[in-house]
Formats: structure tokens, C-alpha cells, sequence
């Protein structure tokens, strides 16, 4: 695609993010700590779960300090629910970084940028972009299925990233736009290309080849779970749970439970009183099917369980799956 195309291009793009952008709260004045906590948040996670999140997240740590001044456990508390909690860590780890190493005020460029844990190649880019304008491509799935079907190639995207940003006005403007066709328009499955800004200049409509770009990747295999979980409550109402050592949810704290597949540490012998209900939840690539009982145990032993209050569960980091076991619990 020759220069003067791609002006056109990115200019169009642009175009159409100023009149149909969605209005997002950390688009309001793309205040540079918010823009990436804002991107964080979005990985893997679907936009309409991150923004309730993203708005509690900030009024608990309005800022890089405050984020950096909290504790691990309290920001792991202010994540629960919304996964993969390694994202959390980071986060937390890389404004400890911002302090110490740049007063506080997150850096313009891509390559300081990628100096601060938790912080890669397209996240830094996005930094760089939203809040700077500065010139830095970004890639995401949203823009390599977009560039994929305008540019009619598959592969590497972040080449295509480059040309377009590197022609365009605003970075800002550009970046955006294309992660935003890619969520409302250029979809995987049944794009509306007839609403496409650029249908014109994408090679993939040319050519007929929309549903095939870019080519799908494998799937990865889905693993089929059983465990039992135990509701067992002391005569004050407190939940035993326990706090999660091994790599999937460290620090966590969990219901306990009858199976190790999950989580590490010990079964808890339990006696069931009382089946209360079942539900289905992912994890990852595990499709789990939680059964709910009531339970009595003898004795606790290990420094992993405590008695917690269900009340003051927002304290308490824990997976989305405690919140949905803890509806099956009969009022107390």
C-alpha cells in the first residue's frame, strides 16, 4: 500500500473514532496511570467487566503512589473476581518501580516504558499512545484481525501496526480506532463490513477473503473438572477458607475443597451434611463443575485456614468462583 493510500487510510480511521468512539472512563482525559490500569484490566477480560472494576480499582488507588503504598493483599482484595490475578502483582510491582525509579509520573517512551514489570510490547505501546500521542504501533487481537483483512495478509501484524502509525496524524486517534472497529465492527464472526469506514480499502472484502483472515489459531485443549466444595461455617457465621499457595491463584483465599486439580495443599476431611447446589466455571482452559455442600470438620489443622467473616468478604481476595458457591449458602 503506497504512502499516500495509508494517509487516506489512517485518516478515515480517525475519522470514525471521533464520531463513534464509546465513551470510557479512562478515555475522559487519558490521564496516563488510568490508561494503564485501564489496558491491564482488558486483557482477556471483556470491556463491560472491566469498567464497574476499573472505577472501584481507582477509588481505592487513585494514584501511582497509592497503588505502589498498598499492601499486596489489599490489592489482590480490590482485584477479586475479575482473574487471572498475576495481572494484579504486576500491576502493583510496576508502580513500586514507577516511584522509585521515576518519581511517580509514568515515562513517555516505549523503551522506558518496558523497563516497569508487567509491562510489554503492547502495553507499553498503548502507555505511549493513548496518553502521550506518541508514535508507537500497538497489537492486540482486535488490530491484528483488522490489519489482517485491510491489508488482505496474515502473519506478523506489528509491521502493518508500524506503517499505519507511522502515517497517521494522531497516534492516539489511530490506535484506538482500530481497536475500536475490531470490537464493534471488523468482529471475528460475521463482521458488518457494510458499516466499515475503510470497506472500500480492505483488501480482504476485495478479494472475498474476510472470513478467512486471519487464519485461526488452535484451540487449546479444554480440561473437564468435578470437585466438591465445603461451606463449613462456626457458631458465629464465619467461612473456613484457605489461602492459596501454588501457581495458578497464589495468595488467594479459596473455599475448601475435595480435590487437588485445582488447587494444591491437602483435602480437608469433611463430612457432607447437605448437597446445596451445583454451578459450571472456567478457568483458564479448565470447564470445572462446582458441587456445593454444607460440611462439618473435627479439627482444622494448617496455618493456610482461617475462620473469615462473609461479611467482610470485599477484604479478602478471592476468585469470582467463591462469590457464586457462596449464593447456594442458606441465610444464616
Amino acid at each position: 500500500m503506497q504512502a499516500a493510500d495509508l494517509s487516506s487510510l489512517t485518516g478515515t480511521l480517525e475519522s470514525w473514532f471521533a464520531r463513534h468512539q464509546r465513551a470510557l472512563p479512562w478515555r475522559e482525559a487519558y490521564e496516563p496511570y488510568h490508561v494503564w490500569v485501564s489496558e491491564v484490566m482488558l486483557q482477556q477480560t471483556r470491556m463491560e467487566v472491566v469498567v464497574p472494576y476499573f472505577h472501584r480499582f481507582l477509588d481505592r488507588f487513585p494514584s501511582v503512589a497509592a497503588l505502589a503504598n498498598a499492601s499486596e493483599h489489599d490489592v489482590m482484595a480490590a482485584w477479586s473476581g475479575l482473574g487471572y490475578y498475576r495481572r494484579a502483582k504486576m500491576l502493583r510491582a510496576g508502580a513500586v518501580v514507577v516511584m522509585e525509579r521515576f518519581g511517580g509520573v509514568l515515562p513517555r517512551s516505549v523503551d522506558e516504558l518496558l523497563e516497569i514489570p508487567g509491562i510489554g510490547r503492547y502495553t507499553a505501546g498503548a502507555i505511549a499512545s493513548i496518553s502521550f500521542d506518541t508514535r508507537a504501533p500497538i497489537v492486540d487481537g482486535n488490530v491484528a484481525r483488522v490489519t489482517a483483512r485491510i491489508f488482505g495478509s496474515d502473519g506478523d501484524a506489528w509491521p502493518r501496526a508500524e506503517a499505519l502509525v507511522t502515517a497517521c496524524q494522531s497516534p492516539r486517534a489511530l490506535n484506538q480506532s482500530l481497536m475500536e472497529l475490531g470490537a464493534l465492527i471488523c468482529v471475528p464472526r460475521k463482521p458488518s463490513c457494510l458499516l466499515c469506514p475503510v470497506r472500500e480499502q480492505c483488501v480482504a472484502v476485495a478479494i472475498g477473503r474476510v472470513d478467512e483472515l486471519p487464519a485461526p489459531k488452535a484451540k487449546k485443549e479444554t480440561r473437564e473438572l468435578q470437585i466438591d466444595l465445603y461451606l463449613v461455617s462456626d457458631k458465629r457465621g464465619r467461612l473456613l477458607m484457605r489461602r492459596e499457595s501454588g501457581p495458578l491463584m497464589n495468595a488467594m483465599y479459596h473455599l475448601p475443597h475435595g480435590d487437588t486439580t485445582l488447587l494444591t495443599g491437602t483435602p480437608l476431611p469433611a463430612t457432607r451434611r447437605e448437597l446445596l447446589g451445583s454451578f459450571r466455571h472456567t478457568v483458564t482452559t479448565r470447564k470445572i463443575e462446582f458441587s456445593v455442600y454444607a460440611a462439618d470438620v473435627k479439627r482444622v489443622r494448617g496455618a493456610e485456614y482461617e475462620w473469615i467473616d462473609p461479611r467482610a468478604m470485599h477484604e479478602v481476595p478471592h476468585p469470582s468462583y467463591v462469590k457464586k458457591a457462596l449464593a447456594l449458602r442458606p441465610p444464616f
